[in-house]
């Protein structure tokens, strides 16, 4: 048996060698035949993952060809553009949070924040799966109509302009400084700390930094000339996280670490049961406003490669990692470093005077004008972004279409420029600026809308566990009391 196998298989090695090459480019052809071939047998494969991904979620086989996602984009680029759009300006709070909360409890109330997010992001998720709605907006429409559409347009613009100004309240204070000392890299650069004299007030300088920066960045028509910018702020944003801990790392071998606690004291939260329930409340809009990026993830799920459950799950579930652990970081190191000194903007804390005792003063000088001048520039650039969203918002919310042609393009961007302006010259804290924002717009986008769009649509389709109903109504209600006491903390109580 053997022999007509090795001269079979000798026949064929003769005829291989007998047998004439072909041109180059007839091998070309046939190279991107088999490459072709091999392309359409893995998308089938996809197709055939999507399809039962589709089904388990509820579809029917009828359903399915408006259902399927084509993206491009790979798991881990995904997951870093969710991130991306996670981690911004809320992180500058977060020490100030932990030094209300104490280092257990902050941690405690950044994980319990994060189990919310990751329900609220799945749920939105699942909802798009059941309703066959691939945008937050079409959702919103398709179960609430115009009504629930126009308050989530509102809520996206009160997010987006809240965000806005807190970026400019924390650029204020990189340039111009805050009482006593006004150590900011303006005013250290020019030699004058005193807010009276005109050409280093708040005011002048901020204005002249929006006049000078943010207005021609406002007036690109084209997002994608923004990409540069957003790149090099998600770096120095990476930096400035490094940084913190770097300097916490040098300060605990040192044994110089500020007067942190683990649990909370009556000073920091209060004593009595009533007034602890109100502070609690108060901070975790503070910490909620930090993971918002809710209106973010349908792009996302439209740009995933082989879209499925199971992907876009990972998706979310790694980039709320990521983030959450760096914001541990910083916010447990910035509270270590500082303790009971450590400001609602913790760029404040990182002058050449707080960071001397640490690492000397050169070292000092160094690393606080790098940090606050780059992420000043970050802030700039993300500053751009946003307002590109609010500004389609409010020109979809006025006239009917995205984007204006013409002067009026210009009229609704520097309009809303000018307006933000005036709130962060009136509004100078950016803890009470990230309160409000963070109690009202966010927590409706990331916590309210998604709880009751989940436990509506299960009305109809029977598909929810308890837990997730569960956690859906903790998300709803905890959103309305976040809201609810924080307005009342600041407008009223004047907290």
């Amino acid at each position: 048996m053997a022999q007509p196998a090795a001269a079979n298989g000798g026949g064929r090695a003769q005829r291989d060698v007998e047998e004439p090459l072909l041109p180059p480019a007839q091998q070309a052809s046939a190279a991107e035949d088999e490459d072709q071939t091999l392309r359409d047998e893995l998308e089938h494969e996809e197709r055939l993952a999507r399809r039962e991904d589709l089904l388990s979620a509820g579809s029917t086989d009828a359903e399915l060809p408006a259902m399927v996602l084509r993206g491009e984009t790979r798991l881990t680029q995904a997951t870093a553009n969710l991130a991306t759009t996670i981690i911004g300006a809320g992180i500058m709070a977060l020490p100030r949070a932990f030094a209300t909360l104490g280092i257990v409890l902050g941690a405690g109330s950044l994980a319990f924040i994060f189990v919310l997010s990751m329900f609220s992001l799945k749920a939105l998720v699942k909802v798009s799966q059941l309703t066959h709605h691939w945008t937050y907006h079409d959702v919103v429409a398709a179960e609430y109509g115009k009504a629930g559409l126009l308050s989530l347009k509102i809520a996206i613009i009160i997010n987006n302009a809240g965000s806005m100004i807190v970026y400019l309240i924390i650029i204020a204070d990189v340039l111009v400084g805050v009482p006593p000392d006004y150590n900011g890299l303006i005013t250290n650069l020019v030699g004058v700390h005193d807010p009276s004299v005109w050409f280093v007030s708040r005011p002048f300088v901020l204005a002249v930094a929006c006049l000078l920066v943010l207005a021609p960045l406002l007036s690109l028509r084209d997002l994608g000339r923004l990409g540069p910018m957003s790149t090099v702020g998600v770096a120095i944003a990476g930096c400035f996280a490094t940084s913190v801990v770097a300097v916490t790392g040098i300060a605990i071998f040192k044994g110089q670490l500020g007067d942190f606690h683990w649990l909370p004291t009556p000073e920091m939260l209060g004593s009595s049961a009533p007034e602890i329930a109100v502070r609690l409340l108060a901070v975790l809009p503070v910490i909620s406003l930090s993971f918002i990026c809710h209106y973010n993830v349908h792009p996302i799920a439209h740009s995933l490669e082989r879209f499925s459950n199971r992907r876009m799950m990972m998706v979310i579930g790694r980039a709320l990692v990521v983030c959450t652990a760096v914001f541990t970081l910083v916010a447990g190191g910035g509270y270590c470093l500082f303790g009971s000194s450590t400001n609602a903007n913790i760029l404040n804390n990182l002058t050449p005077q707080g960071l001397a005792p640490i690492i000397g003063p050169t070292a000092g000088s160094v690393l606080s004008f790098c940090v606050r001048l780059g992420y000043c520039i970050c802030l700039m650039s993300t500053f751009a972004m946003l307002n590109w969203a609010l500004r389609e918002t409010v020109t979809k919310l006025l006239f009917g279409k995205p984007m204006l042609p013409g002067p009026g393009f210009y009229a609704v961007s520097y309009s809303l420029l000018l307006l933000i302006y005036l709130i962060a010259i009136l509004v100078p804290s950016v803890w009470t600026a990230m309160s409000v924002t963070g109690a009202t717009a966010a927590t409706f986008i990331a916590y309210i809308l998604p709880g009751l769009l989940i436990l509506h649509v299960a009305e109809r389709t029977h598909r929810l566990s308890a837990t997730s109903a569960a956690l859906a109504v903790v998300c709803v209600v905890l959103g309305i009391l976040m809201g609810v006491v924080t307005l009342l903390n600041v407008f009223v109580l004047g907290h």
